[in-house]
């Protein structure tokens, strides 16, 4: 396979239709009737496959072909170095490799299920530049003198290394049983890792206009947007639980809260970004991403100060439609914006203040993108009172009633848009 050989085109939602024999089908049963033949080339096409049929919400399927794929690899030992190979078919082999580490991590993630890759050793080496090897021949054996540096997917999977701890730490919270002091310690360590992650990015790696530029030049935006909307969006998940007024009493919870919006701002400002700037960031699970970043946006509809009131409604509004657009490419987008009306369905009629907790209900909203999150207040009809409404005129009861009707109306307007206008 040539460096070149992976790209957006294989992808494109609109030119399969699964529902009857079609390419993927076709691609599926051939990779079947030949199950055994295991090689790259099979490991690659059934990443693709699994990919395709995630789209289509089709997610136990994904979660097969990803998982044929993953013990393939092990079994060929995709991850070990081979004699007398070329730079090219090396870096071919890690990539790919190191492709499904972050896939395990992320589809595990979509269906609450165990991990199947072990944490990456520390010796294993990283993806180097893309550009660099995007330009070099199939048969070339040695890398350009000076090409030794990271590339963007370098920085990708130490990324990634951090989410897997994320997850664990909201179903951990998820059961109620965690104890305060660990808590704190864990919260305060992956913290810490993200912060360094971050702080040790090489200068042309930040998130800046300038470096946007460059990688523009180099063909490689698309991917450097993608590594910078993976940090904002791990940091949501890691903050978002104080959000929630049972957190307020925890130390450093101010911070982590204003750092869980800052995350999610970020996240929103830097997808507009993208679509203003022709590099748009068009990959199936950022639609899970932006539904998140909105979720964490409504709560500043509901309680943020009314200095953050209009910047959180212009930025929930581009969120939502570029939603509408991603929605042309992939089916998988309808069932996260349902996601997104279910939870602020739950914020606008719970009957308590504990709209963020992480509970288990939260946790298939916030990770498990390829499960069905149901209604948490079917019960509860739309025109039912705010629980705030019994509680006396106060100024205080009045601001919220008020920031409730307020919060109604823009996301009513949301659902009633179809268009993406940037």
């Amino acid at each position: 396979m040539s460096p070149k050989a992976v790209s957006t085109k294989f992808f494109s939602a609109q030119s399969w239709d699964l529902s009857r024999d079609s390419h993927p089908r076709t691609a599926k049963d051939g990779l079947q009737s030949n199950l055994e033949a295991m090689s790259l080339h099979s490991i690659q096409s059934w990443i693709i496959l699994g990919n395709t049929y995630g789209a289509y919400c089709n997610y136990a399927s994904e979660s097969l072909f990803f998982g044929i794929a993953t013990r393939t690899a092990h079994i060929i030992g995709l991850a070990k170095p081979l004699p007398d190979e070329t730079a090219v078919s090396s870096e071919v082999r890690l990539r790919t490799w190191l492709s499904l580490y972050m896939i395990d991590r992320w589809s595990s993630a979509g269906l609450g299920t165990p991990r199947q890759m072990s944490d990456r050793p520390a010796s294993q080496g990283l993806p180097r530049m893309e550009y660099v090897f995007r330009d070099m021949q199939p048969k070339q054996e040695l890398w350009p003198a000076e090409s030794s540096a990271p590339g963007l997917w370098a920085h990708m999977i130490t990324l990634v290394e951090i989410f897997g701890p994320i997850q664990d730490l909201n179903r951990l919270l998820a059961t109620g049983s965690v104890d305060e002091s660990f808590l704190v310690s864990a919260v305060s360590s992956l913290s810490g890792r993200l912060y360094d992650w971050e702080r040790q990015l090489p200068a042309d790696v930040r998130l800046n206009a300038d470096n946007l530029t460059l990688h523009t030049s180099r063909g490689q935006a698309r991917t450097f947007v993608a590594l910078h909307l993976g940090y904002y969006h791990y940091g949501s998940l890691l903050y978002f639980q104080y959000l929630d007024a049972s957190a307020s009493t925890l130390p450093y919870a101010a911070i982590y809260a204003e750092r869980c919006r800052e995350h999610a701002s970020a996240f929103s400002d830097l997808l507009r970004t993208s679509y203003d700037e022709g590099c748009e960031a068009m990959y199936n699970i950022v639609g899970h991403m932006a539904v998140v970043s909105s979720s964490v946006l409504i709560h500043t509809l509901l309680l943020g100060d009314e200095a953050q009131i209009n910047p959180a409604k212009a930025r929930l509004e581009s969120n939502f439609k570029i939603l509408m657009r991603l929605r042309q490419w992939w089916p998988s987008i309808d069932s996260m914006t349902q996601k997104l009306f279910s939870f602020q369905k739950a914020c606008l009629r719970s009957a308590d203040n504990h709209t963020h907790k992480i509970d288990r209900w939260m946790v298939k909203f916030l990770l498990e993108h390829g499960n069905v999150l149901g209604d948490k207040t079917a019960d509860i009809t739309f025109d039912t009172p705010s629980p705030h409404s019994i509680a006396g005129d106060s100024p205080q009861t009045q601001r919220i009633l008020a920031r409730d009707r307020f919060t109604r109306q823009a996301l009513s307007e949301l659902q009633g848009s179809t268009v993406y206008t940037a």
